[in-house]
């Protein structure tokens, strides 16, 4: 009767560390991309941050009000960007995902 399992038991049986280990890292990136997406509206969009810093706007591109050092963005997935410092890892501002 189990015959027809035994190479899936088998597998399960080799490799479970890995599998545990694989199911709890996306466990953690699952749960990292849901605390972005609930606090995501707490990030100041690019029109409040330039109209709180209007000295940041440069022909170099937007740059933190604290450092002047230029903005980098990182991907929040299916929400926008979030844009940060590359000196002081200050988060400046995001960007909504058009569409």
């Amino acid at each position: 009767m189990w015959k027809p399992l035994s190479p899936l038991v088998d597998l399960l049986d080799q490799y479970h560390g890995y599998i545990i280990g694989f199911a709890a890292l996306a466990a953690v990136l699952l749960l990292n991309q849901l605390i972005y997406r609930r606090s995501w509206k707490s990030y100041p969009s690019l029109e409040e941050y330039l109209a709180a810093h209007p000295g940041c706007d440069t022909r170099e591109g937007i740059v933190c009000s604290r450092c002047r050092q230029r903005a980098s963005g990182a991907a929040v997935v299916g929400t926008g960007h979030i844009y940060r410092c590359t000196w002081c890892d200050t988060e400046l501002y995001r960007i909504d995902q058009i569409g």
